[in-house]
């Protein structure tokens, strides 16, 4: 599995919309953002946002979005990296 990262939005926003995915976060909690449409993700009810709220929780939450172009796996992580 190839696997990248990325912090670039219109990279991630191309992505996504290449792939039917779409900017969405925990009912009534717009700081829980999550990526809808992944039909590898458990069903969750979610709140549609658009790109610039998303990416706005985004970079204050400090994420990555890590993914597999050939698998259309992805995943949020943190940005951050804890010494060894």
């Amino acid at each position: 599995m190839t696997v990248y990262e990325t912090v670039n939005h219109e990279q991630i926003r191309l992505w996504c919309e290449a792939n039917s995915y779409w900017p969405g976060c925990v009912p009534g909690q717009p700081d829980r953002i999550r990526v809808g449409g992944s039909p590898y993700a458990e069903p969750e009810a979610l709140d549609l946002m658009d790109w610039g709220q998303w990416f706005e929780a985004f970079d204050k939450r400090q994420l990555k979005f890590v993914y597999d172009p050939s698998k259309f796996w992805f995943d949020l992580q943190s940005r951050n990296v804890r010494p060894d």
